[in-house]
């Protein structure tokens, strides 16, 4: 019996700090705004970025269902 009530309060304080973990990398997570965008490449990524105002973005490229998107990463917004 000792050791259930130690087993669940050893689950319990884990949970809690998972859900802790999750509230304080949320507070600093950089914002992604996707688009689809053909080609998909450095240059049309970035150029779209820019179009959009976005400052301090990082650029990549994801598949898509039919099109590939361009994404930008905004840190911090």
């Amino acid at each position: 019996m000792a050791h259930a009530k130690k087993a669940t309060g050893v689950l319990l304080l884990a949970a809690l700090f998972m859900a802790m973990a999750m509230v304080f990398s949320s507070c600093n997570a950089a914002a992604d705004y996707c688009h689809a965008i053909v080609p998909c490449s450095d240059e049309t990524c970035s150029n779209y970025c820019q179009k959009n105002n976005f400052k301090n973005f990082q650029t990549y490229c994801t598949p898509g269902q039919y099109y590939p998107s361009c994404c930008c990463r905004v840190p911090d917004a």
